[in-house]
């Protein structure tokens, strides 16, 4: 009775675990065939599946990257191989006795999201002739761009250039926060050690990396948080992204003061070289796809009615003007290139996308040609 009892129930569990196997493929096929929210890049998240062991610590930047690392990273939008040469930069390893540009900044500059080749300095390096070195690293300030300047100077590295990417949605509170708090928990660090990140589960890194389903999921979840709250992001994402509104202006004009310092801090250090200084401004995916807009602001509680998208940008060329820095705005051309066949910025990730480093690379060098 026992084993009829067993084979009466064998098939039919079969059957359920079966059926919910083809249900969850069936909604993962549907979720494929819906745009992800305009807010998904805020909301999703993607360098949670970053490699662990990228970063190290430093007592003087807060965080390096590990000379040697070389891994795999992979998100919805991409999967790229990174590899970190000796001196901490991204890339191969650098050829003695010939001249170099370098590009500082953050995320934008790193560009995991795409190939080295893909990446805006990978392509300035073949169209220029002359090695543009990637000296990005994720959440820098202006004043650590600086000190990473200043590093590889002092290594010997052979610099006749510089381009920092400046990042109008969060660079100028980056330079506020640095030279105080930011050193004083530098400080405190023991250079060289692992960054301490708590790892995702298997199932949490599996799914962040291939399920549509799953990221419609997190950003319907974390925005519901946003929006009741209890998250603790809501205060930070708002106060960076009030830059961006009218009401917001008094508080860009006080955060401007430490950006002019960190900026002539980099002009004086390149002088000092007698290397070339050029700025490019990036603008954050909404200001280039404006229907991320609305949905971006009201989940931190911003009202979008209230927008003005190009007051950081035009208050960054202000201070590089008065200060008689050679600069660009990267805004304009990723507008007027921007589409839904060639988007500029990922989906999930809120990085520029292959197409997008294309437009930034020309761009870059049309500036180069009409600045001395």
């Amino acid at each position: 009775m026992k084993r009829m009892h067993v084979r009466w129930w064998a098939p039919r569990l079969g059957l359920i675990f079966g059926g919910s196997l083809l249900g969850l493929f069936l909604a993962e096929g549907v979720a494929r065939l819906m745009a992800p929210a305009g807010h998904a890049d805020l909301l999703f998240n993607s360098p949670d599946s970053s490699p662990l062991g990228l970063y190290v610590n430093d007592q003087e930047l807060l965080l390096v990257p590990a000379a040697g690392f070389e891994s795999e990273i992979q998100s919805l939008d991409y999967q790229v191989r990174l590899r970190i040469n000796q001196n901490g930069l991204r890339g191969a390893e650098i050829s003695e006795g010939d001249p170099h540009w370098v590009a500082l900044g953050d995320s934008f500059t790193m560009a995991v999201q795409v190939s080295e080749e893909e990446s805006f300095s990978g392509r300035l390096s073949q169209k220029m002739g002359t090695t543009v070195l990637n000296a990005g690293v994720d959440g820098y300030s202006t004043w650590q761009a600086t000190q990473r300047y200043q590093r590889l100077v002092s290594q010997g590295v052979d610099i006749q250039g510089v381009l920092l990417v400046f990042f109008v949605g969060n660079d100028f509170w980056d330079n506020d926060y640095f030279p105080e708090e930011g050193r004083r928990r530098a400080a405190q660090l023991e250079s060289g050690s692992p960054i301490h990140r708590d790892a995702l589960p298997g199932w949490q890194a599996f799914l962040m990396r291939h399920s549509v389903l799953y990221a419609h999921y997190r950003v319907w979840q974390k925005a519901n948080a946003l929006e009741s709250g209890t998250d603790h992001d809501r205060g930070r994402w708002q106060q960076e992204l009030s830059i961006f509104t009218q009401d917001g202006q008094q508080q860009l004009n006080h955060l401007s003061q430490k950006t002019l310092s960190a900026l002539q801090e980099l002009q004086r250090e390149t002088q000092k070289q007698g290397d070339r200084l050029l700025v490019a401004i990036a603008p954050p995916a909404f200001v280039v796809d404006q229907s991320r807009m609305p949905p971006t602001f009201e989940v931190v509680g911003l009202n979008p009615d209230t927008a003005q998208l190009t007051g950081p940008s035009e208050k960054a060329k202000s201070l590089l003007q008065s200060a008689g820095i050679a600069h660009c705005d990267l805004t304009p051309a990723l507008q007027n290139a921007s589409s839904e066949e060639a988007p500029m910025y990922f989906q999930y990730d809120g990085h520029w996308t292959p197409a997008g480093h294309a437009v930034v690379t020309d761009t870059i060098l049309a500036c180069m040609e009409g600045q001395p």
